[in-house]
């Protein structure tokens, strides 16, 4: 019986769902902003079914784990607890923006970047030839200059859904979507290597504590004091 490989990705706008079977890869995303909560769990079924699988021959699930957007960690993570102690089997955590750049198809050395809250951004520098070592400690967040700053080389490709915040920074920038299966590329080594996290006990990464803002449409926001 072959085994299947799956993995979510909701870090940012995008939510997608992936499947590996037998060397080959089925993938469904949905750029749908709100609609994580109500496909996720559907696509994953779409994406096994697309394979030929089914939920028992998963081996392992593997999640997008931050940072990125809160509630979207929030609902990716908790959907792959939830099928992994359903199921008894690994849960894996990758790093959002490694499997960013891995899934930018983009080779050598990228500064993989997720929108933040007030213009700022979530930033890594990748080597997309060694995207696992890239762990969460990498990620680096702030506004497109100070993260460029930081930086020990700038000559290097910008990608991801918030590539274009480094117009004026960067020369080569590429803005790409997510998708889940660039962190089914790395969850496949992490698997290979025995890398899980307890399903129990692990919570995103995410970078930065949640702010909760006021709606523009609320009756409060208009109010003048």
């Amino acid at each position: 019986m072959p085994e299947t490989l799956l993995a979510i990705e909701t870090a940012t706008a995008v939510c997608s769902a992936a499947a590996l079977r037998s060397g080959k890869v089925f993938t469904r995303s949905l750029d749908g902003g709100r609609l994580h909560d109500a496909r996720l769990l559907e696509m994953t079924g779409e994406v096994l079914v697309a394979a030929g699988a089914s939920r028992s021959e998963l081996v392992a699930v593997a999640v997008s784990a931050g940072p990125g957007s809160y509630t979207g960690l929030r609902i990716g993570v908790s959907t792959a607890k939830g099928i992994a102690e359903a199921l008894s089997i690994p849960l894996i955590a990758v790093p959002s923006l490694s499997a960013c750049a891995e899934a930018s198809n983009v080779q050598g050395s990228v500064l993989a970047a997720f929108p933040s809250r007030r213009g700022e951004v979530f930033a890594a520098l990748v080597d997309t030839g060694d995207s696992v070592r890239a762990g969460f400690e990498a990620a680096m967040a702030g506004s497109p200059s100070e993260v460029w700053s930081l930086l020990p080389d700038h000559n290097l490709t910008v990608v991801g859904p918030a590539a274009d915040r480094f117009s004026g920074l960067a020369t080569d920038i590429r803005a790409s979507d997510c998708s889940a299966e660039g962190s089914l590329r790395i969850a496949a080594r992490l698997l290979a290597d025995g890398h899980f996290v307890d399903p129990e006990l692990f919570e995103p990464y995410y970078l930065k504590s949640f702010v909760a803002g006021t709606p523009t449409h609320s009756v409060f926001a208009r109010l003048p004091f």
